[in-house]
């Protein structure tokens, strides 16, 4: 029995190579990379959070409304903020700038957004329509991954913000 089983294994590796070419071999075709990371070092990434005037919008994510605040997604650039106490005609506020962010939460007056690897908490100013930085948790979430796993090695001072296609 024992003796079977060992020859099964051994049979079982051997065929395994054939199957499963490994890099050296003449066979051995890596799959292109489709993708390239947009890197930005933590020093950058971390003062690149603003408060700017209304921007264009270039791809939209999720939105989050709470009472007469609106926000929108413009994956991996940031949040649009809205007055939306006539949901009919929202006014845009503001544009957040922060490179790598694709969700947002709002608990009263305190908003959580994922920033590609770190967490950043906000205070949210209803009446004067103003954000003041409160928080950043560093390294909560993994590094982004390309949507066909494109590879990257950044350095521990660098973030992934976004993976832009090759054409």
């Amino acid at each position: 029995m024992k003796r079977t089983f060992l020859l099964s294994l051994f049979v079982s590796y051997c065929l395994s190579s054939c199957i499963f070419p490994m890099e050296g071999d003449d066979d051995f075709n890596p799959q292109p990379q489709n993708y390239e990371a947009q890197i930005m070092s933590r020093d950058i990434f971390e003062s690149s959070v603003q408060l700017l005037p209304p921007q264009g919008m270039e791809k939209s994510g999720k939105i989050y409304i709470q009472d007469d605040l609106m926000v929108v997604n413009d994956i991996n650039r940031g949040f649009h903020f809205y007055d939306y106490s006539n949901p009919a005609q929202p006014v845009e506020i503001a544009f957040l700038n922060i490179p790598g962010a694709t969700d947002i939460a709002i608990r009263n007056s305190t908003i959580y957004i994922n920033q590609a690897v770190d967490l950043v908490t906000l205070e949210y100013n209803q009446v004067t329509n103003t954000i003041a930085f409160k928080d950043r948790d560093r390294n909560v979430f993994p590094q982004k991954i390309s949507p066909d796993a494109s590879q990257a090695n950044p350095t521990a001072n660098q973030i992934i913000i976004n993976w832009i296609p090759i054409n």
